[in-house]
């Protein structure tokens, strides 16, 4: 691995975690197949990455044609040559030959492209929009590291592709730098009507982006949704072991994948919420799901009253949040505190119910008589202003 494709790698692993990043995975006859895979539910995402100087040709437009051709159009032939094989094939053999990944049902897969060209000139226009065979996205070094650090989510960076994507259908344009385009997205979500050309002469306008107090006040804002960026890397290095069961280990990557797909402003929100529970220790809260999701989570805050019999509390209390809520079929359940040494704890269990039984429901309206687990919630509001709501019910 080259040490561009190891930065970019770095990038999305750190973003992505290794669950969805295979860096250099295999292709036809076990050669590599692109620099970098990224599959995460449907969408698969090919990237090419090339590191070429420029060379030192007195021509300044001998000079950008012959980059382009072996940053860019280089990257563009091994991309539409994965895309190939990846049509053909339901899983990938990773790098180290003994490991292989399942790919999206065919028939569902969104595919994005993604060509990261190194070694430019910034004055180097980027070439950018639909080929003969598709769009590809082209990124230089700036706006690989912008783009990946800002939009740090999964999901977030697959809503700019698709918006990026579906804003310049039928065009392309050349600009300065990606990182104006993505400026303008994070202030308008590219949903305006502006003459192209004027975008397309546009330059500066990250760089006046970051220094604005729009941008700050986003930084400030988005404060409490690290919060969940650290449980999911606490659960991450901490709760596989080597005596780990092959279904405990399944249930833990599916947990996390749900998880690491919630948008960056879903996070703050939910960040808040696992705050608050654990500051005023109440036993217990269901958050209710957003609109169209299928999942929905359970708090429980940790004390020594409930230590030693937590991981059943915590079951219990999912089982109940299922038979409440009909319109999901998985439920997460975290519980959060504190050991004895003052080191944050997080467990966590993950219940994929798509049917609710009779059985089920009975088990559960036991549950709650016995036990009081949801039986009488208290319906509460988030305090904040996010646009998207989350009730949460309590006790």
């Amino acid at each position: 691995m080259t040490p561009s494709e190891e930065y970019v790698a770095n990038l999305c692993e750190k973003s992505f975690l290794p669950f969805w990043s295979f860096p250099n995975p295999l292709g036809k006859k076990d050669k590599e197949l692109c620099d970098l895979l990224v599959v995460c539910g449907n969408n698969i995402i090919i990237i090419s990455v090339k590191d070429i100087k420029v060379s030192n040709h007195k021509d300044q437009s001998v000079k950008y044609n012959r980059w382009i051709k072996d940053a860019i159009e280089a990257s563009y032939k091994q991309i539409f040559g994965a895309e190939r094989f990846l049509k053909n094939i339901n899983e990938i053999t990773l790098k180290n030959r003994k490991n292989s990944i399942q790919l999206p049902s065919r028939k569902d897969r969104k595919i994005y492209r993604i060509a990261i060209a190194f070694g430019s000139d910034y004055d180097f226009p980027l070439p950018m929009g639909f080929t003969d065979r598709g769009f590809v996205h082209v990124f230089d070094e700036k706006s690989t590291e912008i783009i990946i650090s800002e939009l740090d989510t999964i999901t977030d960076f697959i809503n700019y592709l698709e918006k990026k994507e579906k804003f310049l259908k039928d065009k392309t344009i050349l600009l300065p730098e990606e990182s104006d385009l993505f400026a303008l997205y994070i202030n308008t979500g590219l949903e305006f009507e502006q003459p192209i050309d004027t975008i397309a002469g546009s330059k500066g306008i990250w760089e006046e982006y970051v220094t604005s107090e729009d941008y700050k006040t986003w930084r400030e804002r988005i404060e409490p949704s690290f919060i969940w960026d650290y449980m999911i890397e606490h659960l991450y290095n901490h709760h596989i072991t080597e005596s780990s069961k092959d279904i405990e280990i399944q249930n833990f990557e599916n947990a996390l994948r749900v998880l690491n797909q919630e948008n960056r402003v879903n996070r703050i929100e939910l960040g808040l919420l696992l705050d608050q529970a654990i500051i005023k220790k109440s036993k217990g809260r269901m958050i209710l799901p957003q609109e169209d999701n299928r999942h929905m989570y359970v708090f429980m805050p940790l004390s020594i009253k409930n230590w030693s019999g937590k991981e059943k509390e915590l079951e219990m209390r999912c089982i109940v949040a299922r038979y409440l809520n009909p319109q999901v079929d998985t439920v997460l359940g975290i519980s959060i505190g504190s050991n004895e040494k003052g080191d944050s704890v997080y467990d966590f269990c993950y219940h994929y119910i798509p049917e609710i039984t009779e059985e089920f429901k009975q088990r559960a309206e036991e549950i709650r008589e016995e036990l009081g687990y949801f039986k009488k919630p208290i319906i509460s509001k988030r305090s904040s202003e996010e646009k998207d709501d989350f009730g949460y019910f309590g006790l």
